[in-house]
C-alpha cells in the first residue's frame, strides 16, 4: 500500500483526530512533505480512525503512526506481508506477523531492541521491494490499457 502527503499540519484533522494530551493539536507540524508518497508498513482503524505506520521524514529505524487524513491512498493493494487481526475492542490492524504473534514488537522496536530492529529492516526491504514492483505493474497496466 503506497500513500501520498496532501497536507502535514494539525489543522487540516478532523477534529476526532485531535487530542491536545498527547500533542495531536490544530498548530502540530507532521514531519512530513506533501506531494511525497510513503509506503504503509502497518495500519490500524478504531472509532473511526484511520491511523499509518510509515517511515515519514524523521525516519530512524522504526514506523510511525500518522493519522490518515493527511494522505491520499494512491496504491490500495495490501501487502503479502501483512496479517488482519480484529481485537474485542473493535481494534483492526493490518501488519506483518511478528507485530501480532511476537509479544510487545512494537514496544521493542521503539526501544531500539536489536532483534526487532534488525527484523523491522528486513520486512522494510521486502516491502519496499514489494511496493516497487507493484508501481511496475501498474505502469504495465496503463500501457496495456492504451491498445
Amino acid at each position: 500500500m503506497k500513500i501520498r502527503c496532501i497536507a502535514n499540519t494539525g489543522d487540516r484533522l478532523p477534529e476526532n483526530y485531535l487530542d491536545p494530551r498527547v500533542g495531536y493539536t490544530k498548530e502540530l507540524k507532521f514531519p512530513l512533505t506533501i506531494g511525497k508518497e510513503y509506503a504503509v508498513y502497518a495500519l490500524y482503524t478504531w472509532q473511526g480512525e484511520v491511523w499509518y505506520y510509515i517511515c515519514d521524514d524523521n525516519y530512524i529505524y522504526y514506523p510511525q503512526e500518522n493519522p490518515a487524513p493527511l494522505f491520499e491512498v494512491v496504491d490500495s493493494r495490501v501487502s503479502q506481508y501483512w496479517q488482519i487481526e480484529i481485537a474485542e475492542n473493535g481494534l483492526l490492524t493490518m501488519a506483518f506477523t511478528e507485530w501480532f504473534y511476537q509479544p510487545y514488537f512494537y514496544d521493542k522496536l521503539t526501544d531500539k531492541e536489536e532483534a526487532e530492529v534488525e527484523f523491522f529492516a528486513q520486512v522494510k526491504d521486502l516491502m519496499d521491494a514489494e511496493f516497487k514492483s507493484q508501481e511496475s505493474y501498474q505502469e504495465m497496466g496503463e500501457i496495456a490499457c492504451k491498445f
